[in-house]
């Protein structure tokens, strides 16, 4: 299932991983009554025609968190769900100055470029805290602030299945301005690890993650670990003083200096 756009990998029964060409995958649930898309991407193109083709049912929106690769594709919908400890960061990461990046980066047409930018972003509604019943299928809202205030994680028990937002990826970064300190994120990991799943999937990864590789990386998550890192320059970021070192091999955490 794919277009010049998006394309999508059935990874369990009902669980799309969709990759979004500018570079983030998003993650579609298909119950049997009800279907719910976590996270939207960069919205370049056109999600909803890419979602019809992966069902047909009514569809909740569901965002990880605020951040641009996984909040600005919600301009195509009516309604989307963001913790609301995102809500005053929404003007920073899906304003003018990130709109106009993605248009840069996209290759637009002029008429395209100006629906882009000029589209108006949907409602949005607090995360509910009780889970959202797909039919046969549950996706159970995990408050996980550290990567942003609101992030959060989705917990789909039927699956065994961990939808970490960006909570871990292959680089996992704690370190913008609105992250909360690298201790805060290690105490929200923990909890989310005591979670009933078997595998999990990130949005900045096509693999999906084994529950023992991800309780490697927790197990990491400690002072002595905080204590060996050492500074790490992010490209476009070179302000903000880092710090980096590996919880568990391949595994890069990147976190502001305290």
């Amino acid at each position: 299932m794919s277009s010049a756009q998006y394309s999508a990998k059935e990874m369990l029964p009902g669980v799309f991983h969709i990759f979004d060409s500018l570079g983030v995958h998003l993650t579609l649930l298909v119950g049997e009554k009800r279907a719910l898309l976590f996270d939207a991407g960069y919205g370049a193109h056109d999600l909803p025609a890419f979602i019809r083709t992966l069902t047909s049912l009514p569809y909740e929106v569901v965002l990880s968190h605020v951040h641009h690769d996984h909040a600005l594709g919600a301009i195509h919908f009516e309604r989307v769900y963001l913790h609301r400890n995102d809500w005053d960061l929404l003007p920073t990461y899906t304003g003018a100055f990130q709109r106009q990046r993605v248009v840069e980066r996209a290759g637009l047409t002029a008429a395209h470029n100006e629906a882009y930018l000029n589209a108006p972003f949907p409602a949005v509604e607090d995360m509910p805290e009780t889970a959202f019943d797909l039919g046969g299928m549950t996706a159970q809202p995990l408050f996980a602030p550290g990567h942003t205030p609101g992030s959060v994680a989705l917990l789909v028990k039927e699956r065994g299945l961990l939808l970490l937002g960006d909570c871990w990826n292959p680089q996992t970064w704690v370190f913008f301005p609105e992250a909360l300190p690298v201790r805060q994120y290690a105490k929200t990991f923990h909890s989310l690890m005591s979670k009933p799943f078997t595998h999990a999937l990130a949005p900045h990864t096509d693999t999906l993650l084994t529950r023992d590789f991800l309780l490697k990386y927790d197990k990491g998550l400690n002072e002595k670990g905080f204590a060996s890192a050492k500074p790490f320059i992010i490209a476009g970021q070179e302000h903000l003083p880092t710090l980096a070192y590996e919880p568990t091999p391949g595994s890069l955490l990147v976190f502001r200096q305290p």
